[in-house]
Formats: C-alpha cells, sequence, structure tokens
C-alpha cells in the first residue's frame, strides 16, 4: 500500500540528482528555455530538504530547537548557551531551505504554470501547499523572512529579496492554503503521479489523493492559526473555526492512509537525503544529544510508557550509537536528584547542560575530591559521562551515563517522519474548546484523544529493534509483575484525564508528543507561544551562572557501598559553573538568528527586518541581543 512509495522513491532519486539538477542551472540561465525538469522529481526535492541532512538537521534542529524548547539537551553550548553568533549553526537550516527546498519549489511552480500541454491544476494546487510548508518551518525559526520575493531569484532576478512580516507570511500562507485546498476538491485534473508524491503516492486513485492533500492543507491551517493566537487573536479563531468545520476534515491518526508521513530509508548513506536526517545524528556518536531533563522526569513521574521508545543509555559501537540494554539495575521510573541534592544511582537522568564557562558545567554530577595520602586534595572531578564506556561490565557505567535519545526507535536512520498527525490536530481542538470558540467535540474529548494519538504512535511506527520490548521487561522484572505498553497507556491517559483540563495541561501534553527525531521544531514554535514552564528546574535564570554540586570523597563512592536508587549522603555542595549568559545576559531566545552571509549579501533588507521586529514587538526582559527579540507569535509577558 502506501508503504510500496518509498521504493518508487528510491527508484527516481538517482533522477532526481543527476538530470534533475544537471539541467537546474542551464533553466536558470535561460528562462525562456523549455523545462526539461520533471516538476514532480522537484516536489520530491521539496521534501528531502524540508527532511534535511544530518548537517543542517543536527544545527537548526537537534542542537537549537530542541534545548531552546526543553524538550532535549546537547553537551554543546550554542542553544542552551543563548549564543546568537555561532553562524555555522544559526545558518544551516535557513541557508539550505533558500538554496535548495524553496528555490526548487519554486521552480516547480513555474515549470507547472508555464507548461500549456496539459491541465497541470492539481498539481499547481499540491506544490503550492507543499511550499507553505517550508515557508512555515523557516518564519518559524528566523521570524521574518522573504515570502513574496522568496526563492525568484533565478526566475525574475531578484536577488536580495525583501523580508515579510511574520504576521503577512501566515495570514498571506493561509489564504494559499484555503484558495488551494478548495481547488483540489473541484479541480477534474490529475495531482502528481504515485512516483512523485511520497506524502500520499500510495492511496487509492488520483480523486482520493486529491482529498488527502486538501484534508493535509486544511490541517496546516489549523496549525497556523491557533500558532497565531497571540499575534492576532481574532484571526486565529477566525481561521480555526473555518478549518474544523470545513468539508475537506483534518488528520485524525496517525496511520499512513491518513497522516502525512515521510518514509525514509539507508539507500544513499547518511548524505543521500533519504535517511531522516536527524535520526541519522542521533544514530551516530557525534551528536551528543539526551532526553530534556523536564520531560524525563515528568515522564518518570507519571509512568509513560513513552519512556520505553525515547530514552536509552548509549554505547558506541565503531561509527554507529546504540542502545545498551546490559543494565544490571533497571528501574526507568526512578528519578535522579535535583540540583542541590545529594546524587543517587539510577538507571535514567540528564546531566546538567546549560551552557556554563568551561565543559565540566555540561555533565555534573557530582563532584569527586582524590585526596594524598596525608589526607590533601590532589584532584578535583566532576563525574559524568555521554555513553557507556567500552567495559559494558562496568556496572557503574549505569550510574554516570545520561539518558540519550533512542538511537535505535526515535532517533532511527529509518524513523519515518510526521509532517502532520492527528494527535496534533486533536491538540489544537482541546485548545479552542477551551478557548470557547466553535470546534467540534469538547475539550476533555479532544484532550483524551490526542494523548491516545500520541501514546500508540511511538510503537505503531518506532518499533525499530528491541530496546522498548527489553527495556519494559525489565521494568516488569524490576516490580515484579508483567507490565504491557497497553496497560501503562490507560494508567497514564486515566492519570492525566483526572486532571483539571485547562491550556496549560493541553501545552504540556501536546509539548511532549513532540519528541521525535524532528519534533523539536514543533515544540520550539510552541513554547514560544505559550511561555510553558518546561524549562528545567536548575537551568539559569537571569543573573545565575552556577549551580550546586554534591561534593564527595572517592571512597564514598565504592560501588559495592552503593544502593540502586537511594541518595548517598553528603552535606558539602560546591557552586560549579554552569551558565555564563550567553549572548542574551540570560533570557532564552525567542528565534535563532539570521545568518551572516545574508547579512552580508542582502545587509538593507536584513536590517530593516531586524529593526521592524524590535520596535514592533519589544525583546525579551532586559534582553539586548537580536535573538531575545519576540516574533509576532510570540508570547510577551
Amino acid at each position: 500500500m502506501k508503504r510500496n512509495i518509498f521504493w518508487i522513491f528510491i527508484a527516481v532519486l538517482s533522477l532526481l540528482n543527476t538530470a534533475c539538477m544537471d539541467d537546474f542551472g542551464n533553466i536558470n540561465d535561460d528562462p525562456n528555455k523549455v523545462p526539461e525538469v520533471d516538476p514532480g522529481y522537484l516536489l520530491t526535492r521539496v521534501w528531502m530538504r524540508y527532511n534535511g541532512s544530518p548537517h543542517e538537521e543536527h544545527r537548526g534542529n537537534l542542537l537549537m530547537s530542541g534545548p531552546l524548547s526543553g524538550i532535549m539537551s546537547s553537551s554543546y553550548f550554542t542553544g542552551q548557551g543563548y549564543n546568537g553568533n555561532v553562524d555555522s549553526y544559526n545558518e544551516a537550516k535557513m541557508l539550505e531551505m533558500y538554496n535548495d527546498a524553496i528555490r526548487n519549489g519554486v521552480e516547480m511552480l513555474y515549470i507547472l504554470k508555464e507548461d500549456k500541454s496539459q491541465d497541470n491544476t492539481a498539481k499547481y494546487a499540491i506544490g503550492t501547499i507543499v511550499m507553505q510548508f517550508a515557508f512555515q518551518r523557516v518564519t518559524d525559526l528566523y521570524g521574518d523572512i522573504p515570502y513574496h520575493e522568496g526563492g525568484l531569484g533565478y526566475r525574475e532576478g531578484i536577488l536580495y529579496p525583501q523580508y515579510d512580516s511574520q504576521e503577512d507570511i501566515y495570514k498571506s500562507s493561509v489564504d494559499s492554503l484555503k484558495k488551494y485546498r478548495d481547488v483540489l476538491l473541484d479541480t477534474e485534473s490529475a495531482p502528481f503521479s504515485t512516483t512523485n508524491d511520497i506524502i500520499f503516492g500510495g492511496i487509492g486513485n488520483g480523486n482520493e489523493r486529491k482529498e488527502a492533500w486538501a484534508k493535509l492543507a486544511n490541517s496546516l491551517i489549523l496549525r497556523m492559526g491557533m500558532r497565531a493566537v497571540e499575534g492576532d487573536a481574532n484571526w486565529a479563531q477566525q481561521t480555526v473555526e473555518e478549518a474544523a468545520a470545513h468539508q475537506a476534515g483534518f488528520i485524525t491518526s496517525v496511520s499512513i492512509d491518513d497522516a502525512a508521513i515521510m518514509p525514509t530509508g539507508l539507500v544513499g548513506g547518511d548524505w543521500g537525503m533519504i535517511v531522516n536526517g536527524a535520526g541519522s545524528v542521533l544514530s551516530g556518536t557525534g551528536g551528543r544529544i539526551f532526553v530534556g531533563e523536564e520531560w524525563l522526569r515528568m515522564a518518570q513521574e507519571n509512568r509513560d510508557p513513552r519512556i520505553f521508545y525515547t530514552a536509552a543509555q548509549g554505547y558506541v559501537d565503531g561509527s554507529d550509537l546504540k542502545a545498551w540494554t546490559g543494565q544490571k539495575y533497571f528501574n526507568a521510573f526512578e528519578q535522579a536528584a535535583r540540583t542541590g541534592e545529594p546524587w543517587k544511582p539510577v538507571t535514567f537522568s540528564t546531566f546538567k547542560s546549560g551552557g556554563g564557562e568551561d565543559n565540566f558545567a555540561a555533565r555534573g554530577l557530582m563532584l569527586v575530591n582524590i585526596f594524598n595520602e596525608d589526607g590533601e586534595p590532589i584532584q578535583e572531578k566532576v563525574v559524568g559521562q555521554w555513553f557507556i564506556d567500552a567495559d559494558t561490565t562496568n556496572v557503574y557505567n549505569e550510574y554516570l551515563t545520561a539518558a540519550a535519545i533512542n538511537p535505535e526507535t526515535i532517533g532511527n536512520r529509518e524513523a519515518p517522519i510526521v509532517v502532520f498527525g492527528g494527535d496534533e490536530s486533536y491538540y489544537i481542538l482541546a485548545e479552542a474548546a477551551l478557548r470557547g470558540w466553535s470546534v467540534p467535540g469538547d475539550a476533555n474529548s479532544n484532550l483524551q484523544k490526542a494523548i491516545e494519538i500520541s501514546l500508540n504512535k511511538y510503537p505503531e511506527l518506532y518499533n525499530f529493534g528491541t530496546s522498548a520490548s527489553t527495556y519494559l521487561g525489565k521494568q516488569s522484572a524490576f516490580e515484579g509483575e508483567t507490565l504491557t505498553y497497553e496497560g501503562l497507556t490507560q494508567d497514564y491517559l486515566d492519570l492525566v484525564m483526572s486532571e483539571d483540563v485547562d491550556l496549560e495541561l493541553v501545552w504540556r501534553e501536546r509539548w511532549k508528543s513532540c519528541l521525535t527525531a524532528q519534533g523539536a521544531y514543533e515544540a520550539y514554535a510552541l513554547w514560544n507561544r505559550t511561555n510553558l514552564e518546561v524549562v528545567p528546574v536548575g537551568l539559569p535564570r537571569p543573573g545565575t551562572s552556577t549551580m550546586e554540586l554534591p561534593v564527595y570523597k572517592a571512597e564514598d563512592l565504592v560501588l559495592e557501598n552503593l544502593e540502586f536508587g537511594v541518595p548517598v549522603a553528603t552535606s558539602e555542595y560546591a557552586s560549579v559553573p554552569f551558565h555564563n549568559g550567553g549572548d542574551t545576559e540570560g533570557w532564552r531566545p525567542r528565534r535563532i538568528n539570521y545568518p551572516n552571509a545574508e547579512r552580508t549579501n542582502n545587509p538593507d533588507h536584513v536590517e530593516a527586518a531586524m529593526q521592524n521586529q524590535i520596535s514592533e514587538y519589544g525583546q525579551v526582559g532586559s534582553g539586548s541581543h537580536f535573538i531575545t527579540t519576540y516574533m509576532w507569535i510570540s508570547k510577551k509577558d
């Protein structure tokens, strides 16, 4: 069925990377030349670059969006260190999207429009919808960006495009989505072929594919409408209500016959653009990306079954990172000590990683003093490690290794990419109902559907390898009874739905659902518009730069004397470097900085965009760096 499209996708890849790209330069040199590139190949290319290679996914997604949203942590200090001047991290996603995805998308639309040999109405509508996903990803990271003139350098000679306001981008994008959603429901023309449509190419006939695209467009309208609630509440309400009632419907599941899911695979290698770009980083040893502290703590506190698919202690196998399952002691739900508390040995913990003044700040669990025979300290060591040592028989590894994003499941190179799933639809509807808007269902029923879909999508989409089932089996052994994912799911649902359903609860559950390889983009946008309290306790507030670590003597930590899950007593604590405030004086950034290349090549428009946003929206607290400037979608307080 739909998954068969992956193999068709593989078959056209070589054409896309050779014929398509070889002709592209010639076409742009001579805009009057009859197009030789199949626009269907360009459609595929746009999705491939929306996915992204490991290069930009490591930077824009895992090192910036993940830590800034709190859903991930990292050993790199750029994002969570609030550093706005590290251009190699800032520029990756924006430049790649404009240089490739948006450029090729614009060319696709020009070819379709100029081709008079057939009715391309449906293809043009689908291509325009895809472009809205591309622009939305960039504006949610950078704020004001080129939209109306974006990608027109080759066709219209606009090499230095004007920047459009985020408000204009959102409203223009929704207008386009509405227009072409409706076109798809009316036109008799054919959509893209099965070969080129990697999202819905495996669904039924041409009419069914057009309906699926209309539904996806309508779902994106839901997302963009709700995301604009802080910028223009009236417009947001009208937009969400219109989409919720529209005949196109919206995505209601993560089934491959309903949701917008991009297939991935290993053909072509890590840089062949078919792999999950973020998953390729998470499956390697250089990414060093970990489960965010508050996500992990909430999962442990609430016995969230997703923990078995999202967290792992990693071990290095050549150039690969793998999920280690050799723990002697295992309790996924035992929480690590908080900052300023005595350290205790547990299975899954996160390091304090906040962009400190030295590397010790990134992985501090405890401070250990080693003394000479005269009782004088000769070495002071901050203890903690990223991955299991080569000696996997050393039980001490279990206690000092952070909970990585599971490289076998959600961090797999072949993990499918959920462009839009049904859980997101119902989280939006739950929030809309709480706001008193006219949408199907009430807040409770919509929230319950959203959580059910979110919990079930992990075994449905990310059930690679054996680590998740092994961890669940170990948990069963620890508790002395057989646990099932289904049973834990029901327990979790019962627990959450016993609370009073309010906006904070809906936001928090939606934020939790974003923990996938590519979900950090959505988590960051969600945090930006809600100020959801998911910043880990102990992470810096403005003006702080140290954290308290418990101090031990080496003999206090003899392995044989440690008891799993029991704090090791100490009365001594040391303040160690934790966060130097970065470039923002400790204020959490609301955006990624514009690339230096764009500032150099298009300085007038970039400077105007920066000044317009600063004057229009203001900056966080006393922040003075541009990355502390609110976006139109930001919640300002």
